[in-house]
């Protein structure tokens, strides 16, 4: 049995590091700062995963474009109820902007589902936000922090090893959509 000592612990956390497209500093843990339930979040499921899954919520209701659907105005408790308990690594990113609730709905209302090539779950976000199209979450953020949108960043599950959002390809994502797809068809 190998015994990883601080040396190594680091060296590990540098790898992971280099490994990640986009570091993301100031991470605060959920279980010590409340949710803003009532502002813009954005929220990025499986952050550690490729591709992660993106959602966005205000006035405690939460939207998702997913392969085998679509989530609507689903309260924000239950969404952090389903992280805790499956213990899902999120980021919760909250948002200066002001938008609306039906603001999301009409993004929301003019899609049923993902479609692999076509439409990720980023699409109907990008509209919400009013944003040109970003292809990758990576893109979304770069943008948001670049135009001082970004409030704060809270961790759920987000232990001292995460070392940011992993790099993958717009090909990942259809990938990974077509193969959703497949199994719920």
């Amino acid at each position: 049995m190998k015994i990883f000592g601080y040396q190594d612990q680091r060296n590990m956390y540098l790898m992971e590091l280099l490994k990640s497209d986009y570091f993301i500093e100031g991470i605060q843990s959920a279980t010590d700062v409340s949710v803003e339930t009532s502002a813009v979040l954005l929220w990025v499921w499986h952050a550690d995963k490729i591709p992660p899954h993106i959602g966005i919520s205000t006035n405690g209701h939460y939207f998702s474009l997913k392969a085998n659907g679509k989530d609507e105005m689903i309260p924000v408790s239950k969404i952090t109820e389903t992280i805790a308990k499956k213990k899902i690594k999120t980021l919760c990113f909250e948002l200066s902007d002001s938008i609306a609730l039906e603001s999301i709905q009409d993004s929301f209302a003019f899609y049923s589902s993902t479609v692999p090539n076509k439409i990720t779950c980023l699409k109907p976000i990008n509209e919400a936000l009013d944003l040109q199209a970003s292809r990758k979450l990576t893109d979304l953020l770069s943008t948001l922090y670049a135009q001082n949108r970004i409030v704060k960043v809270l961790g759920f599950n987000i232990d001292s090893n995460f070392a940011g959002i992993r790099q993958y390809e717009i090909e990942d994502i259809h990938s990974r959509l077509k193969l959703l797809k497949d199994k719920f068809e």
